[in-house]
């Protein structure tokens, strides 16, 4: 009888932690590190909603108030960090030198917005662990950030039809293109590389 009553309470310690492993995933799930929110609002604090190429508003997407992990286009992990961000067709310009302070990122999206800059000045290198990476349609254009061809990991890459914001706000189009890095050297150390995307990127180098 001593040993059925052991049986019995050990088997009631493990059903309430079973149970209970569930919901602590979730809030775990649902935590927002401070380092993470910050770069995310800083992030919202430098774009802003640019129809035409006129900077209008700006970007009141998040709620400062609530969870970072909850926030639309925001994928977190398990333990807050933020690695998957999408903010594409949003009609956004400004600077996003903040997502490169999110460094377990693992998918970003810009496309169809109207940043009208280089990719040259942006620290593509900073993000290491960068699997998905689409900025089309962005109006981005001069030369292909080196950065880039540090990002070993990615699968998917999109650089395409930058011409077509252009197009939308009635200006004059810009090319993107590649020549320091060329192609060659783009994808040399990109293993994982399975899509790539050049559509309107200016390759004649």
């Amino acid at each position: 009888m001593e040993n059925l009553g052991i049986l019995t309470a050990l088997f009631f310690l493990f059903s309430s932690a079973t149970s209970l492993h569930p919901s602590s995933q979730i809030n775990l799930q649902n935590h927002c590190l401070d380092d993470q929110r910050s770069a995310l609002l800083q992030l919202q604090h430098h774009l802003y909603y640019a129809p035409n190429f006129t900077f209008s508003s700006k970007l009141e997407l998040w709620d400062p108030n609530t969870q970072c992990c909850s926030w639309k286009g925001v994928t977190c992990d398990a333990l807050g960090h933020v690695i998957g961000i999408d903010l594409s067709y949003q009609n956004l310009s400004g600077s996003f030198y903040s997502i490169f302070n999110l460094h377990h990122l693992q998918r970003l999206n810009l496309a169809g917005n109207n940043f009208n800059t280089t990719l040259f000045q942006y620290g593509f290198g900073k993000l290491p662990n960068l699997t998905h990476l689409d900025v089309s349609a962005s109006c981005f254009h001069d030369q292909i950030s080196v950065g880039i061809s540090y990002l070993t990991r990615l699968v998917s890459l999109n650089l395409s039809y930058q011409d077509d914001c252009y197009w939308r706000n009635d200006q004059s189009s810009a090319s993107l293109k590649l020549e320091k890095p060329n192609f060659k050297t783009l994808i040399k150390k990109m293993r994982s590389l399975r899509e790539l995307y050049l559509d309107g990127v200016n390759i004649s180098s």
